[in-house]
């Protein structure tokens, strides 16, 4: 048994999609690429002393959790999560929970600028429909 609560995601998506339409994408994405720097700066740290063997702890920490479903896949230095059912998407579609426009660009957000901030290079692309997408993840180009 974790200590996750679900309906988290419902409360980000009804707060992603209120920033968006007040403020702007551009808004939504400076507010999320600065998490890196406050409540992912353990991660970034952890990731600039283990490479890629940090975000993998870290993915199927949350994945573990939530009960998602996920594949790993390695190649020439690229380490690809497989998310095959997501645990937000398919947690607020059981429960009639509206989801945010663009609800899994948070994802792409984060996870860029977690890993710019490590020297990493991040990439999603996903089907929020779906509940499911490709993130990849490598060490950025000197």
């Amino acid at each position: 048994m974790s200590n996750v609560h679900k309906d988290f995601h419902g409360a980000l998506s009804f707060g992603l999609q209120f920033l968006d339409d007040a403020y702007g994408p551009e808004d939504v994405q400076d507010f999320l690429g600065g998490l890196a720097d406050t409540v992912y700066k353990p991660l970034v740290n952890a990731i600039r002393l283990r490479g890629l063997d940090a975000l993998r702890e870290h993915w199927q920490t949350v994945f573990d959790l939530e009960d998602g479903e996920i594949e790993w896949h390695d190649a020439d230095g690229t380490l690809e999560l497989h998310v095959l059912r997501c645990p937000a998407i398919t947690h607020m579609q059981a429960h009639g929970y509206a989801i945010a426009d663009h609800f899994c660009e948070h994802t792409r957000i984060v996870n860029e600028a977690v890993c710019r901030a490590a020297g990493y290079e991040a990439e999603v692309e996903y089907d929020q429909a779906q509940g499911r997408c490709v993130q990849r993840f490598r060490r950025a180009a000197p």
